[in-house]
């Protein structure tokens, strides 16, 4: 920690960064929360260890407009998220000096991640400084999508309806994702209205699929979304079912080459047949 604190402060001396974002233990909550650091002074508040949950790539555009220069700290899977949000150009890459810390997990609630058991990497696909040790990417297990595989389709009907009823449409799952950028949600157009905005299962329904598939071939995994939502709705099981499916036909992994355009926002004569015959 000591190493990364001392380097930080070489980048504030030498004008290479203006602001880091990063996290910082907040004595009013008890528990680490992002936190962007104006100046070598503070240099001693950045900590970095398994409580470090937050994806702070979700921050990063509100505040780039602000300063010529931000150091980011970053997971993997946060790095993942920059990747993608660059290739998107939602973040400029000239704004950003990305610093890797390696990863062996988060915890939440005292509890491992359940994002952390499919995990891609340990280090951020993206950097300009790392600490730690980069491990060699790990294929995921998508443990959980093959016990749904397994079920039949009133099964899995039953499963998700249950979840999708205790959705009260608060949209923190949209509010927290790097992903979700939208100048104008779905749900909040009304001409035409594509989703009813009252919270029943249809429309509840018809929210999270669709948000799946806005999210397929450039989901991170995170587990921002799961994180937040307070009827603890399993959302990642959405998002894990559509990147092993992206996998599988396009043999990329949202962000994780530098970039690589996600694959369902491009075309390419290499496509399987399948997928330029429309027969998937």
């Amino acid at each position: 920690m000591k190493v990364m604190q001392n380097k930080i402060k070489e980048l504030f001396e030498s004008g290479e960064i203006d602001a880091l974002l990063g996290w910082k233990f907040d004595e009013t909550v008890q528990d680490m929360r992002p936190y962007l650091f104006k100046g070598k002074e503070d240099i001693k508040g950045v900590i970095f260890n398994e409580n470090c949950v937050h994806n702070l790539t979700n921050y990063l555009p509100t505040i780039t407009d602000r300063y010529s220069k931000i150091g980011v700290l970053l997971k993997g899977c946060d790095g993942r998220a920059l990747v993608t949000q660059m290739v998107e150009h939602r973040i400029q890459k000239n704004k950003i000096v990305p610093i890797a810390i390696t990863c062996d997990g988060v915890k939440i609630a005292g509890k491992d991640a359940k994002k952390c058991a499919d995990c891609a990497v340990n280090v951020s696909p993206i950097y300009d400084y790392l600490f730690g040790e980069k491990k060699q990417m790990t294929a995921p297990k998508f443990d959980q999508i093959k016990e749904i595989e397994n079920m039949n389709y009133d099964e899995r009907w039953e499963l998700f309806s249950k979840e999708f009823e205790k959705c009260t449409r608060c949209y923190a799952c949209r509010q927290i994702c790097p992903m979700c950028y939208c100048e104008l949600c779905i749900v909040d157009q009304q001409e035409p209205k594509w989703i009813e905005p009252s919270a029943k299962l249809s429309a509840n329904t018809m929210w999270h699929l669709v948000r799946a598939y806005h999210l397929a071939g450039r989901c991170a995994d995170c587990g921002e979304c799961d994180r937040v939502c307070p009827e603890n709705i399993p959302l990642r099981l959405l998002n894990n079912a559509l990147e092993k499916s992206v996998m599988e036909m396009f043999h990329v992994r949202p962000g994780t080459v530098p970039d690589e355009i996600p694959p369902l926002v491009t075309l390419s004569k290499d496509d399987p047949d399948e997928i330029m015959g429309g027969k998937l």
